[in-house]
């Protein structure tokens, strides 16, 4: 009986060809693999998503260990039900979003690599689909001891793509570039990489900054201001570019000690607002000086900005002065983007004046603030979706009826501390929020560093702002921000602008620092070039 029953087992752990249990354990451990190469990248955003990729990698692993050790039906089985559970939440994810996690609702992008596993996951389900119908399926292709070189090389030949394949995917830096709220990181200097991202050569850099097509979606004063600072506008802000204006030694003087002492001194909304102002009132040798102050010193240093667990939600959305930009390629992008803003800037258009917002639903919700100017918001509009002709704040360069229309600013609903991943085409438009602002019902009255005894007294409530995501677009004629169509704040909002609100005709034709910029749309004056470990590309109008 002892020999009938070993038999019996050693009958069932070999009725699978040699063959096809290579090819699915291949199949489980390289799908097991990426699932757990992409879970420090899920992890960062979502903890709940992180150990979903986790739970999943390390199943698929230990069933490519069953279906090469020990193939029973329920091995099979099982590895048709979890790849098939697989599939379904990836085509859920990119359609119409998960229901779980940071990201809850919101559908991803697809990505090379993620085809790639779903390609592997299809046919984990397929193959032991076959195989459970007729156990022999490609039994003969390798058998037992008589099995000659040959037949064994031809059986591990797809198992050895598949896994050399894998390899390949999850070393591409670029495969590795996820839709869960941007790029991948990488840091470059030198050569060299920095913090456990990827290094990016300095020829990569430059390749880059020849391909790309996106430069006359900023006008070319933005540009100018980040060669000065020496803001990254390849990858981000998490390349080195521009670096000899950046790093030259900026001369002293009592009005530059003035600007950087209060640089470093500010706090809150207002603290931005009055460097805002500060910076309209010095020369524009000084302003300059400040750039480059601000590239010297490592003011300008957002490499933080890309974590989607932990955006900038301080001040004005964002660092003063230029924000970081990663260099768009795709033609097809760039003309989408091009395409989104020209229909932002019909829809500010629409309501020239505030007269014509407030005629169509906006209200007042905060006084002229210089930098990121009035906002009016439309409450009917506020849910958890970005619409472009639907902005649910409109800004003005005062708060009178004849206060000319300046930005538009999006609000959109969203829990949890991940950036939200909806916006314009492509990663440059960033979310931030606008925590414990003091407010009562006709809007904001104290800003975010207001203590909860100041906003009691002023007759206001602190309010958290943890859901309330807001993205500016800087996309008015004459308004378009030096410091990016997305920045957080624009030095064009001074303190004349608003004194010559109502009166200075569409635009900002009032501020008092128009002549200081170049607005026209920014185009390449001449090829990049690699310089000392870094990569600069000089732009001009």
């Amino acid at each position: 009986m002892a020999s009938i029953a070993q038999s019996n087992s050693s009958e069932s752990d070999s009725q699978y060809g040699l063959a096809p249990r290579l090819l699915l354990a291949a199949l489980a451990l390289a799908a097991g693999g990426v699932h757990l190469a992409m879970t420090p990248i899920h992890a960062s955003s979502s903890t709940t998503e992180g150990i979903g990729f986790a739970a999943v990698g390390w199943l698929q692993i230990l069933l490519a260990m069953g279906l090469l050790a020990r193939p029973t039906r329920t091995v099979l089985q099982a590895t048709i039900l979890v790849n098939a559970a697989v599939i379904v939440a990836y085509i859920i994810s990119r359609t119409t979003g998960l229901p779980l996690g940071a990201h809850a609702g919101e559908a991803e992008t697809i990505e090379g690599i993620d085809l790639m596993t779903v390609v592997f996951e299809g046919l984990l389900v397929l193959v032991p689909g076959v195989l459970l119908v007729r156990p022999r399926f490609g039994a003969g292709l390798v058998g037992g001891s008589r099995a000659s070189f040959e037949t064994i090389a031809m059986a591990s030949a797809v198992p050895l793509v598949v896994l050399f394949a894998t390899s390949v995917a999850l070393a591409d830096p670029e495969l590795l570039q996820h839709s869960d709220g941007g790029a991948a990181l990488v840091s470059t200097s030198g050569g060299h990489a920095h913090g456990g991202t990827t290094a990016v050569s300095d020829a990569q850099l430059v390749s880059l900054a020849e391909d790309r097509c996106d430069l006359g979606l900023n006008p070319a004063a933005y540009w100018r201001e980040t060669t000065l600072a020496g803001v990254d506008t390849l990858m981000g802000g998490e390349a080195t570019t521009g670096g000899h204006d950046a790093a030259a030694a900026v001369q002293g003087s009592a009005e530059l000690d003035r600007i950087t002492a209060l640089h470093t001194t500010v706090e809150g909304e207002v603290g931005d607002a009055q460097m805002v102002l500060a910076l309209s009132k010095v020369s524009d040798d000084v302003y300059d000086d400040w750039l480059r102050w601000v590239g010297a010193s490592g003011m300008n240093d957002h490499s933080h900005e890309d974590n989607a667990a932990a955006p900038d939600d301080t001040m004005m959305g964002g660092h003063l002065g230029p924000q970081p930009w990663h260099a768009m390629t795709d033609q097809a992008e760039c003309d989408a983007l091009e395409a989104e803003l020209a229909l932002a800037r019909d829809t500010a258009l629409k309501y020239p004046t505030v007269a014509d917002a407030k005629a169509a639903g906006w209200r007042q919700v905060t006084p002229y603030v210089a930098g990121i100017a009035a906002h009016f918001m439309n409450f009917s509009l506020v849910d958890d979706k970005f619409e472009i002709d639907k902005p649910e704040m409109i800004l003005y360069d005062g708060t009178s009826d004849d206060s000319r229309v300046v930005g538009l600013s999006y609000y959109i609903r969203h829990d949890g501390d991940a950036e939200p991943t909806q916006g314009f085409t492509g990663i440059n438009d960033h979310f931030h929020r606008h925590i414990g602002l003091c407010v009562n019902a006709s809007g904001v009255i104290g800003d975010s560093t207001t203590t909860e005894e100041e906003c009691t007294a002023m007759g206001g409530k602190k309010a958290n702002g943890g859901n309330g995501w807001m993205s500016h677009a800087w996309v008015v004629p004459g308004c378009e921000s030096p410091w990016g169509v997305f920045s957080g704040a624009t030095p064009m909002l001074d303190g004349t602008l608003t004194d010559n609100s109502g009166t200075a005709g569409a635009g900002c034709a009032g501020s008092g620092v128009r002549g200081r910029f170049d607005l026209n749309a920014g185009e390449v004056e001449n090829t990049p070039t690699q310089v000392g470990g870094s990569v600069e590309l000089a732009v001009g109008n």
